[in-house]
């Protein structure tokens, strides 16, 4: 079946934050000490198993596991595997940061990974360091080889851009595209860490000032057919073997076409990322029938989708470390 929302949206994919833990932490996402605030509240496996039957009865066929960092968890390899096993679910993929990858991919792809997200916003050590609050830029590029040499499709590399922090980073981000099939994406900084309004705004680089850096060393880029409910709108730096995408919900907001709902891990089901709209389903997950209850929830949550997220610097409820990636 077709899970459409009152707006016409076909929606089909699952954002399933399985920790609001992460072992990096990075300055947009673990702002102010508020992550010490969030609640651990794990989903097990036996709940995740439920809430996916019930999403792909409903005809949701893309799971994304993310967190925090989802390799905390060690039980995700079983997560995966449940995905896997339902029938309509197609594509499975994990967000992460990837520094437990390497040791972790092997196990990861044998429960049926198929594709990875890793996030990589600056490739200078010290540039990443500053970011990350830390992290060795080296450990994440040792996890990209490994999806390599894995044969995971697409790799996709996140690089959030903020002005003071890594806007250089963004042409030696771009040329690891050049020689290998990577999809090197750039994220606007969105308003998901509470900041200052104004220093957010001073800070925001918008995704044109990014191609607009990339093309004054690499020429105009060429445009690459892309699925229309993705919020990257894709290029090619000519003769290169991989792509780069834009993401830009500021700017060039994609609601329009969002196909996405996400559970975070303590049972709150977000059917949009940008708004502070959320629905505790703790209780579908207690019922006699749980299968059958998730199914009314997420009917509910469809139902509620709105139109728009807002972009503008707002106070949230949750910064982005809480709601999961």
């Amino acid at each position: 079946m077709k899970l459409l929302d009152n707006y016409g949206r076909l929606l089909k994919d699952l954002r399933i934050s399985v920790t609001p833990r992460c072992n990096l932490h990075c300055l947009y996402c673990h702002p102010l000490g508020l992550e010490a605030q969030e609640p651990p509240g794990l989903l097990t496996v036996e709940e995740v198993d439920h809430f996916l039957e019930a999403a792909s009865l409903l005809g949701l066929s893309a799971v994304r596991f993310t967190g925090g960092e989802p390799l905390v968890r060690k039980e995700l390899p079983e997560m995966i595997a449940r995905a896997r096993a339902k029938e309509g679910i197609e594509d499975m993929a994990i967000t992460t940061n990837g520094l437990l990858f390497p040791k972790r991919a092997k196990e990861l792809v044998a429960a049926g990974l198929n594709r990875v997200n890793i996030s990589l916003d600056a490739i200078t050590p010290e540039v990443f360091a500053r970011i990350t609050r830390g992290g060795k830029v080296e450990r994440v590029l040792e996890a990209i080889e490994t999806a390599l040499e894995l044969g995971l499709h697409p790799v996709k590399l996140n690089a959030v851009v903020i002005r003071g922090m890594n806007e250089e980073e963004v042409v030696p981000l771009a040329a690891l595209s050049l020689e290998r099939p990577l999809h090197v994406r750039f994220i606007e900084y969105m308003h998901l860490d509470n900041s200052d309004p104004e220093e957010y705004r001073r800070r925001f680089v918008s995704g044109q000032e990014t191609r607009s850096r990339i093309e004054a060393v690499y020429g105009a880029l060429e445009p690459v057919p892309h699925d229309p409910s993705s919020p990257a709108r894709v290029y090619r730096i000519p003769g290169a073997q991989g792509t780069l995408g834009f993401i830009n919900p500021v700017t060039e907001p994609f609601c329009s076409h969002c196909s996405r709902l996400r559970l975070t891990s303590d049972k709150k089901l977000r059917p949009c990322l940008l708004t502070d709209l959320e629905m505790d389903i703790s209780w579908a997950f207690a019922a006699e029938n749980p299968v059958e209850a998730l199914i009314d929830a997420i009917l509910i949550a469809t139902n509620r989708k709105p139109a728009f997220g807002n972009t503008l610097p707002t106070l949230r409820k949750r910064v982005m470390l809480g709601i999961g990636g």
